[in-house]
């Protein structure tokens, strides 16, 4: 899936492991992110606001929604 939201996904979360000087993995959309990157749950939480901020979309404006992978984030910007 190399689509436009998941290459999004990845531009954001590249840029957030960049700001905080921290070692960049390969990203892909299989890739965990709280197991196969160095983002730990505060790092992921601004990934998702500038997310929304890109996208215009709250995914979990209605509560929380499981993912564990660039792919399955991406998916719910796409929704």
């Amino acid at each position: 899936m190399n689509d436009p939201t998941t290459s999004l996904v990845i531009d954001i979360i590249r840029d957030v492991i960049k700001q905080n000087n921290l070692p960049e993995p390969e990203l892909k959309p299989e890739t965990v992110i709280l197991t196969e990157t160095p983002l730990d749950s505060l790092a992921l939480a601004e990934v998702v606001v500038r997310l929304e901020t890109k996208t215009g979309k709250d995914p979990f404006a209605q509560g929380f929604i499981n993912f564990r992978t660039i792919g399955e984030l991406a998916k719910l910007y796409c929704q």
